[in-house]
């Protein structure tokens, strides 16, 4: 049986390399590529698919992406089988993925081939951890300088803000107000010890909560306040 395959990922290069690797993968037919979320929903809304594999730091979609795309796709969608095919590294945040009921997570960092074993494990219900993947998650438990007390909220918050967004874009964004949004900023920013936007960006940077890429497309904002 043929498991019907959607990717969506914003970077040109992910989605043609993926496409290569599942390329001649038995039992697995790419049906469609799309940047984004916006693509994606639209397609999925109207296009059956056995499996989505979507990237998870992905802004700019109609639908957003982390957690609130999770989430989007989960509640409206509560059969399909999804696939975070990721850079980022930050434990927090992987956490936050698996927390969120996504039991197949591989970074991007992995051999192409471990997708695939994602993507039959995903279609069988199953779960898949990436090596990649186990190896960040298990690493914070080893680190000597472990994120203190940070949310999974307040991890989600920041990796927004690295990625260019406002707080009002994130608060229309995870559907909360700009005050929680403002408070959960300013909180994470308290236990890290950073004083401005731009401490943001390179926290972000350093410890894996944006992949390099990724942060690279943002609006380094550096000492604009909100």
């Amino acid at each position: 049986m043929t498991i019907h395959v959607v990717i969506a990922d914003d970077h040109p290069v992910v989605l043609a390399g993926v496409a290569a690797a599942l390329q001649g993968v038995e039992g697995i037919s790419i049906d469609a590529v799309f940047p984004g979320s916006t693509e994606l929903v639209q397609h999925i809304s109207h296009t059956w698919a056995g499996v989505v594999v979507t990237d998870y730091s992905m802004p700019g979609g109609e639908y957003g992406d982390g957690a609130t795309l999770l989430a989007f796709l989960q509640r409206r969608f509560p059969q399909l089988k999804i696939v975070v095919l990721t850079g980022i590294e930050n434990p927090v945040v992987l956490g936050g993925i698996l927390d969120a009921g996504v039991k197949c997570v591989v970074s991007k960092t992995d051999a192409g081939h471990f997708l695939g074993h994602a993507i039959l494990a995903a279609d069988q219900g199953k779960g898949y951890i990436s090596p990649e993947i186990a190896h960040a998650i298990a690493g914070v438990e080893k680190t000597d300088e472990p994120h203190p007390g940070l949310s999974r909220r307040e991890a989600e918050v920041l990796r927004m803000v690295a990625e260019g967004l406002e707080v009002v874009e994130i608060a229309n964004r995870i559907r909360r107000s700009r005050k929680t949004v403002s408070t959960q900023k300013i909180s994470a920013m308290r236990k890290l010890n950073l004083e401005k936007d731009l401490d943001i960006f390179d926290y972000a940077i350093k410890h894996g909560l944006v992949p390099a890429s990724q942060l690279a497309r943002g609006v380094r904002r550096g000492d604009k306040e909100d």
